[in-house]
């Protein structure tokens, strides 16, 4: 059976803490989008791509809220470095840490 790594946040996924404190999910205003999108020529274009990040960015901001509790302050430390202000970029980056965190025993993980 294969697990990707990014679907590591999208199953049912019971986890335990060994002893890690839970960082604070942090709040993006949606500049990310804009930049994104600011070199677009067609105003409409822009429009419509700008609104599709803004989307995107808020479904990844509930599925990150929705596991926020097995996040550890040392993961989102080192996440929040690497993104540009993106809840994508950080469910990716978190998705990734947290199945090595379960890997390495540091979580106690079970999926359904």
């Amino acid at each position: 059976m294969e697990f990707s790594v990014a679907s590591l946040l999208l199953v049912p996924v019971v986890a335990t803490s060994n002893s890690l404190q839970a960082a604070e999910l942090p709040e993006y205003d949606g500049s990310f989008c804009v930049r994104l999108t600011s070199k677009m020529l067609n105003a409409d274009e822009k429009n419509v791509e700008t609104n599709e990040c803004l989307q995107d960015e808020a479904d990844a901001k509930k599925k990150l809220a929705e596991h926020w509790a097995i996040v550890s302050e040392k993961s989102f430390g080192y996440c929040r470095t690497l993104g540009p202000g993106s809840y994508r970029s950080l469910l990716r980056c978190l998705a990734g840490n947290v199945g090595y965190s379960c890997f390495q025993d540091e979580l106690s993980c079970s999926w359904n």
